[in-house]
């Protein structure tokens, strides 16, 4: 075989698609203002630049709002998380930690709307952005479906990629709505509760890929060993 053609193959394994960002939990948490409110974001293989990626809610079923918040220029390591929120005061009181980025009204959902990531190859988000997953139905106010996530949370389940725009409820685990309805206050004590106090916990930084099975990987070296076979 030419040497550029396994050059130009390992290339193309390098380089990360566009589904390398996925959504893997939403929440919408039950301290004053429904805060914390935001989503937990998930690299499924390196990022270069997160820039390339936005946020925008789909309120009330009204059908998509576009972009409304763009992620910050900066590369995500593959296997790694990253917090989007409304903001950083009771996000940090509820998880401990401080959001990765803050969305303000961009990421604002009240537990029953939509919530899409595009993906931009240039960063300019000019109308020419493809949503490349989503969470819950544009089209549909969430009030009372299976993804209803008000005072609660959403996960994603393990395994589970980009959808490109089509959700499936069934590819998720709900704490149910309004199931945070008073893990505001813990112990007597008055908006002191925290997601480990909280009943069910938001199952934070769980999402995993499994590992590819010993028929898979078998399958995959007898496919390389071939493709190194062949001759020009």
């Amino acid at each position: 075989m030419k040497p550029l053609s396994l050059l130009a193959l390992c290339a193309t394994l390098a380089v990360p698609s566009h589904g390398a960002l996925i959504i893997t939990g939403v929440f919408d948490g039950p301290l004053p203002g429904g805060d914390p409110k935001g989503v937990e974001l998930f690299a499924t293989s390196a990022v270069p630049d997160l820039s390339n990626f936005a946020l925008g809610v789909a309120n009330n079923g009204g059908g998509t709002d576009g972009v409304e918040t763009i992620l910050p220029s900066q590369p995500l390591a593959a296997g790694s998380f990253f917090f989007v929120a409304t903001e950083d005061t009771d996000f940090a009181s509820w998880f401990g930690i401080a959001p990765d980025h803050v969305g303000g009204n961009g990421i604002n959902h009240n537990g029953d709307d939509a919530i899409e990531l595009f993906f931009d190859a240039t960063g300019s988000f000019a109308g020419d952005e493809a949503v490349i997953d989503v969470f819950g139905d544009i089209n549909t106010d969430g009030t009372g479906t299976a993804w209803d996530t008000v005072d609660g949370w959403s996960y994603r389940n393990n395994g589970v990629l980009a959808n490109g725009g089509t959700f499936d409820a069934s590819n998720w685990t709900f704490s149910g709505p309004n199931a945070w309805d008073g893990d505001d206050n813990f112990d007597g004590g008055s908006d002191n509760g925290t997601n480990l106090t909280a009943t069910p916990p938001f199952p934070t930084g769980t999402f995993q890929i499994p590992e590819p099975t010993s028929t898979l990987l078998g399958a995959i070296s007898l496919g390389l060993l071939c493709f190194l076979r062949r001759r020009p």
